[in-house]
């Protein structure tokens, strides 16, 4: 069996296997459909939900305030954490302000972007910058900070300034820690976007399994998650992609 074989093989055992546990214990515990719907209901749901204009508005909403949250958060947290990196000063004097807000985290934000900004885009935006920033603003400072000095001095040897040892030389030595801490990001802050909408949203897949939760439509509520986790692994292999791309250019 060949390599390529096995990895679609394996893939679908291991779906089969989750499938058959699910069906096997609503069988076993007659469960009823609003406690647990058995796949066959959940897929029918799905395969609805895949047809509706709504369903697809949602899932426009929640990927629109991820990519603008997610794309915020990623220039300015590799900004900041380039300035950390590079001058020692302005890391010691932005540490402890860095260390004591990336310890609250993006959920305990929500009362007040909702208070500020209601259950517009802008609140959920915030709240996916304000995730991503801080795990990009950590990583790319401490990879900065850690290029083997020889790069710094051969790059002095050749007569690069204090920007251009930044630019040409230290930013691409921490490129590929950098590049894993954005896929990192990522579901840091797709999590946190469907996390605010549950809360406070007039739209997202947060607030369709909210609405769905409330009538007892299970088999909404498990489409809905399923497609949560679909969507976010597309979005991590997406970046995963964009960075071992760039890497290997």
């Amino acid at each position: 069996m060949s390599a390529r074989t096995v990895a679609i093989v394996l893939p679908l055992l291991g779906l089969l296997l989750v499938l058959a546990i699910w069906q096997g214990t609503v069988s076993l515990y007659h469960l009823q459909l609003v406690v647990l719907p058995p796949p066959w209901a959940v897929a029918k749901t799905l395969f609805a939900l895949l047809g509706s204009a709504a369903f697809w508005h949602d899932v426009g909403v929640s990927v629109y305030e991820f990519i603008v949250g997610y794309a915020i958060g990623l220039v300015l947290g590799i900004a900041l954490g380039a300035l950390m990196g590079e001058w020692r000063a302005f890391r010691v004097a932005a540490t402890p302000v860095v260390e004591s807000l990336r310890f609250i985290v993006p959920f305990a934000w929500i009362p007040l972007t909702i208070l500020w900004f209601g259950t517009s885009y802008v609140g959920k935006i915030a709240l996916v910058a304000y995730a991503v920033f801080f795990v990009m603003v950590v990583s790319t400072a401490r990879a900065i900070a850690g290029v083997d000095p020889v790069l710094s001095r051969v790059g002095r040897v050749l007569g690069m300034g204090s920007w251009q040892l930044a630019w040409r030389v230290h930013l691409r030595a921490a490129a590929p820690t950098i590049a894993s801490a954005a896929r990192a990001a990522a579901a840091v802050g797709w999590i946190a976007v469907v996390a605010a909408e549950y809360i406070g949203a007039s739209a997202g897949l947060g607030l369709m399994i909210t609405n769905a939760a409330s009538s007892l439509a299970t088999p909404t509520v498990i489409a809905g998650m399923i497609v949560i986790g679909l969507v976010g692994a597309a979005v991590s292999a997406l970046v995963r992609w964009v960075s071992l791309a760039h890497l290997d250019y």
